[in-house]
């Protein structure tokens, strides 16, 4: 089974072919250019260099939020658009799993988290369980405070991933000290191949989206939104 998956929910705009278990190709960018410059020349490089022809891919696959409004209409349009024209299966993965897919075998809570401005976040808890990931809980859309609360409840070893592991990295060190664990700096972005095998695992029980429906997972209104409602 062949997948095509690629990831337009934040600054770096990532895609990659996926063999089974094995990774053929894979691109990413983050250079300040925007989605719609570099997705598809990215698309016809992995391609090129993988010697596979779109027509072979089995499943397209992108990430679906939370993210960037611009960019996850961006991925959704580009996959629903291969697999219509090319009457093939498509995989819709929030964002926030994908990232977990950054980690593997960690014995404890692996928490992948969004900073979402003005001291918000978007989080996702997920374990490790014979080699998939379980999600625990709801996604959390709250202020920082709330989500090291419902961590120190856990009382577990914390893996971050994502970028607020990185900007709010001393927070949650103050918060739980040797508990608080991060991944290594390569893997705190979305990447593709983490979309590819979140994807993979769906598809190998028959878990595809209808392209007609597909559509980002917004956990909050934008911000134009929010003000136009006075909120």
């Amino acid at each position: 089974m062949k997948i095509l998956a690629i990831d337009t929910s934040g600054p770096n705009c990532s895609v990659c072919i996926l063999d089974e278990e094995k990774v053929l190709s894979d691109f990413n960018l983050n250079i300040g250019i925007t989605h719609s410059e570099t997705l598809m020349p990215m698309i016809d490089e992995v391609c090129k260099f993988s010697k596979i022809d779109l027509s072979e891919i089995d499943v397209f696959a992108c990430s679906i939020g939370p993210g960037s409004f611009t960019g996850l209409r961006i991925g959704l349009a580009t996959i629903k658009g291969f697999a219509l024209s090319l009457n093939k299966k498509v995989v819709g993965v929030p964002t926030l799993e994908a990232l977990a897919y950054n980690t593997s075998n960690f014995d404890g809570i692996v928490c992948s988290v969004l900073d979402a401005r003005n001291n918000n976040v978007y989080a996702g808890l997920y374990k490790h369980e014979n080699e998939k990931l379980i999600h625990i809980g709801d996604y959390i859309t709250e202020d920082l405070g709330t989500l090291i609360e419902i961590l120190k409840k856990e009382n577990s070893k914390v893996l971050f991933v994502g970028d607020g592991s990185v900007n709010f990295r001393k927070e949650f060190e103050d918060a739980l000290g040797e508990k608080a664990c991060f991944t290594p700096i390569h893997l705190k972005n979305q990447l593709s191949s983490s979309v590819a095998k979140a994807a993979l695992n769906r598809a190998l029980e028959e878990k595809y989206d209808d392209y007609d429906i597909l559509c980002p997972l917004y956990l909050k209104k934008s911000q134009a939104e929010r003000t136009l409602e006075g909120d």
